[in-house]
């Protein structure tokens, strides 16, 4: 195997009409939609994903709840939520398939210390995934807290303002997300490792979870 095909099966070198054959670790993201337009068909499971919305509660979480629910399921270790804007509803996060009792509460006062707290979750090897909802967060930091998601080999997720999307980041993901009709939203691709920008999927987001046989 040639040096260029590996560097590019690995998605440290990319061409337009090659981005679909990155081979990167990932989780089903449970959207269809969103899967044919993301390297390695999901959620890169060893980095961090910025994903960027104008308020909170438009649907966010609900992007995430699929792949979330999985591993929650999958994986005995903790999942580690830091700083989320709102009181979680247990009995709603049961409803999706996720383990309140590996689930993990935290908030944190400043930027240093969500960052000491995000990499200590992620190195420690006692987590599954990482999400953290976050305004500020410097270039330098963030670059740290990508190097800990591929060592550590699990997914960071940050949930931001739109207002950050222009910053400079070392994420593998990043993509923002807009209200669409009732139930959906828009999701662009701001970033992606292994392919250019710029593609959009419409993701339908009902409020409750599909049961089996359900056709939603």
């Amino acid at each position: 195997m040639s040096l260029l095909t590996t560097l590019t099966e690995r998605g440290d070198l990319w061409s337009g009409q090659h981005w679909r054959q990155t081979q990167i670790p990932t989780l089903p993201t449970g959207q269809a939609a969103l899967d044919a337009i993301l390297p390695g068909g999901g959620w890169p499971s060893a980095a961090v994903t910025e994903l960027f919305y104008p308020a909170s509660g438009q649907g966010e979480l609900r992007v995430l709840l699929p792949a979330l629910a999985q591993l929650s399921q999958s994986d005995s270790r903790w999942q580690i939520w830091c700083n989320a804007p709102f009181r979680p509803h247990g009995s709603a996060l049961a409803h999706w398939g996720l383990r309140l009792d590996r689930l993990l509460l935290c908030q944190t006062s400043s930027e240093a210390e969500l960052c000491w707290t995000l990499e200590q979750s992620l190195s420690t090897g006692g987590s599954h995934a990482v999400v953290a909802w976050v305004d500020v967060l410097d270039s330098r930091r963030l670059r740290r807290l990508q190097l800990a998601a591929e060592k550590s080999d699990v997914p960071l997720f940050l949930l931001r303002p739109t207002a950050r999307q222009h910053q400079a980041s070392m994420a593998a993901l990043r993509l923002a997300i807009e209200p669409d009709q009732a139930e959906q939203v828009r999701c662009r691709v701001l970033k992606r490792r292994g392919g250019w920008p710029g593609a959009e999927a419409r993701l339908s987001l009902p409020l409750n979870r599909a049961r089996p046989g359900s056709s939603l």
